[in-house]
């Protein structure tokens, strides 16, 4: 990777590739490789040296912007691949552990297998320009292809705040993600390994209420909230089916009809790696708004 720089345009850092910004754009051949689904009115830019992906500002000024950057060969390290990743794009920057309202923002690190077979490690941290009081969210994700290195980052605010990779006001992350495929990759099955990591409680707390999950590793699953509904029969475990295809799943409450989303699981630390724990990340469309809502479950 060449050396990169960030700045501030409509209230968003943006990647620069140094002078080659103002030259002809032409895409290294790996960068072609990447196949994604683009959030609506997204635009994508490339340049000599990767491809800038950003949203038109939102209501709140801000710029989603993601970068794919060319392939490279991989490590024997996911993780030491991801880190060396991050501290190479962002090496010109200050970390930061807080944000700009002085709410912690911590650095945390999560790894998975993704429904077609690829493992990936996300890293994400606070960064900012050298003596800015301004604080970014950026992260990283690096994807092993056999012996070739994926990388795509990118920057957004305040978790709290951000309609990029936020927390309450948007997360266009999740949709992209699991859109995310690469020319020459062959698709494994992973239904089996992956309820195998599903199987199991799961439960997601916030500061007004509760919701769990159980999932067994024979297809079935019981909606805590679903069981205080009438059902016509429990002759068996749960209170509905579920089926998985890659990273979609669809959930079929019993009698009733089914329900597509997204599922991943993955393994996430706060301590650079020396801990982690399981958490499940369950994505659904709102039958009132239409919008999707990912919620995050822990077991």
């Amino acid at each position: 990777m060449v050396a990169r720089s960030l700045r501030c345009v409509l209230g968003m850092w943006v990647v620069l590739h140094g002078a080659s910004v103002y030259s002809q754009n032409v895409l290294p051949p790996t960068v072609n490789e990447y196949v994604y689904e683009l959030p609506p009115a997204w635009t994508a830019t490339p340049y000599p040296d990767g491809l800038v992906l950003m949203s038109p500002p939102s209501a709140t000024n801000e710029r989603c912007v993601f970068t794919v950057w060319p392939m490279r060969p991989s490590g024997t390290d996911l993780l030491r691949d991801a880190s060396s990743a991050f501290q190479e794009i962002y090496r010109q920057y200050e970390p930061r552990n807080l944000t700009v309202r002085g709410t912690p923002m911590p650095t945390t690190v999560a790894r998975g297998m993704s429904g077609q077979g690829w493992e990936y490690v996300l890293v994400k941290r606070g960064v900012a320009p050298p003596g800015s009081p301004e604080s970014r969210l950026a992260f990283v994700l690096a994807i092993k292809l056999r012996d070739r290195l994926a990388v795509i980052s990118g920057v957004s605010r305040d978790p709290l705040v951000s309609t990029c990779m936020g927390e309450l006001a948007g997360n266009v992350w999740p949709r992209f993600f699991y859109s995310l495929s690469f020319r020459g990759w062959t698709p494994t099955d992973q239904s089996d390994a992956m309820r195998q990591k599903m199987a199991g409680t799961w439960t997601a707390a916030t500061g007004t209420a509760a919701t769990q999950f159980v999932f067994a590793v024979d297809g079935r699953y019981l909606d805590a909230a679903a069981t205080r509904r009438p059902r016509t029969t429990q002759a068996y475990f749960g209170s509905g089916a579920y089926t998985l295809r890659g990273n979609a799943i669809s959930l079929t409450p019993d009698g009733e009809r089914p329900e597509t989303g997204f599922v991943r699981v993955e393994d996430e630390s706060t301590d650079e790696g020396r801990t982690w724990t399981p958490v499940l990340y369950l994505l659904r469309v709102s039958a009132v708004d239409g919008r999707d809502y990912e919620v995050r479950y822990l077991k």
